[in-house]
């Protein structure tokens, strides 16, 4: 790889779904046979996306925080917890991001701060049905820098939307993570960078 230049003004970093239930080994998702905690603690993602949050904040660049939660009859799931989705209804039995539960908050070393916004949602794109984008162009940033998890679930479908509506993708690989090595490297490979760019916290300079 090779170095990525961004304009702080123009960015800001965006961290998916860095919950309990999704990187905790006492996780809901853990509990139901779902390794992304295992693989996140292999290429220490939270370590290295805090790394990139204290860049962040050191240029002054907005730090937006996403989470995925339900009500606790998950009725806010809506239609899909019918249909055939499978990752769905695995949630919804499984009671994973339940609200008011722990598995639902953000890890304990990735937690926001004065300052940082949040954004709540109920399906894998962090743009549907949320103020996020909204949100970004009140801040007039246009570049995102997107960490989280799972990669080839919310991470995907995030990049997905932010692409549809013109702002520009940077997926930081060494801040996302996915249940295996070939989850993870797929959408890196064959995906994101048809859509934007992938780096590294290492490769990233912000000037």
């Amino acid at each position: 790889m090779s170095e990525v230049k961004i304009d702080p003004e123009q960015a800001a970093l965006l961290l998916i779904d860095m919950q309990n239930d999704i990187l905790h080994e006492k996780g809901k998702l853990a509990a139901s046979g779902v390794g992304v905690w295992k693989f996140a603690k292999e290429v220490g993602i939270i370590r290295n996306t805090r790394k990139m949050i204290e860049i962040a904040r050191k240029n002054s660049i907005p730090v937006i925080y996403v989470k995925i939660v339900f009500r606790p009859d998950y009725a806010d799931m809506g239609l899909v917890q019918f249909s055939p989705c499978t990752l769905c209804r695995m949630i919804k039995e499984g009671k994973v991001f339940k609200e008011g539960t722990w598995g639902a908050e953000y890890v304990d070393e990735l937690k926001p701060e004065a300052g940082d916004y949040v954004v709540v949602k109920r399906r894998m794109n962090a743009f549907y049905n949320t103020d996020l984008e909204t949100l970004l162009r009140g801040l007039w940033r246009s570049t995102l820098l997107i960490c989280g998890a799972i990669t080839n679930f919310c991470v995907e479908a995030t990049v997905r939307g932010a692409v549809d509506r013109d702002f520009d993708a940077i997926v930081l690989e060494d801040c996302t993570a996915s249940e295996s090595k070939e989850m993870q490297e797929f959408p890196m490979k064959a995906i994101f960078p048809m859509l934007g760019i992938v780096t590294t916290t290492e490769e990233l300079v912000v000037e």
